[in-house]
């Protein structure tokens, strides 16, 4: 192992899934991303399985006891319950609360009760005052392009969220 290079990691014990050895080096690179503070991005094509890795990367966290706030996961409307079935599939052990639909609001107070949190794009900038009170361990957008223009309200929401570690993915290069 050279200096500056990720170590191996094992896959977290309630992973539910078997992690390629190409997802397994990228779980290394996000743990190491993690443990020097460095922000991140995790591109490659759709399908090779950025939403297991980043699973995997958060149930990593929780089991090693780091998890201590939730983490939000930003997506695009299109992707929500895509989220929402594969952190059941495949992190069974991780809390997961969504914030979609008009009831969200009555769960704002309940973020801190979770691992993981999902909003949509559309919504983040709707509720930046009850998810900006909120501190996070992660702040992960994904398809990450979506904020590409900095004047967006998105993009000014976004940036107004507090959390100790950021992560993009995308599969648009």
């Amino acid at each position: 192992r050279q200096a500056g290079t990720p170590q191996t990691v094992s896959p977290p014990q309630g992973l539910a899934v078997t992690l390629r050895p190409y997802q397994i080096h990228g779980l290394a690179w996000l743990q190491y991303l993690r443990t020097h503070r460095l922000g991140g991005i995790l591109a490659d094509d759709m399908g090779l399985g950025k939403t297991a890795q980043t699973l995997a990367h958060l149930l990593l966290e929780k089991e090693a006891g780091r998890l201590d706030l939730p983490a939000l996961v930003v997506v695009p409307t299109s992707l929500l319950f895509n989220w929402q079935a594969e952190a059941q599939r495949m992190a069974p052990g991780l809390r997961v609360l969504t914030l979609h639909g008009p009831a969200r609001a009555e769960r704002h107070a309940q973020l801190r009760e979770h691992d993981l949190v999902l909003v949509t794009y559309p919504l983040v900038w709707r509720d930046i005052d009850a998810l900006s009170a909120q501190h996070f361990h992660f702040l992960i957008l994904d398809e990450a392009q979506t904020v590409k223009n900095a004047a967006s309200r998105t993009a000014a929401a976004v940036r107004r969220l507090q959390a100790r570690h950021r992560l993009c993915l995308t599969g648009t290069p």
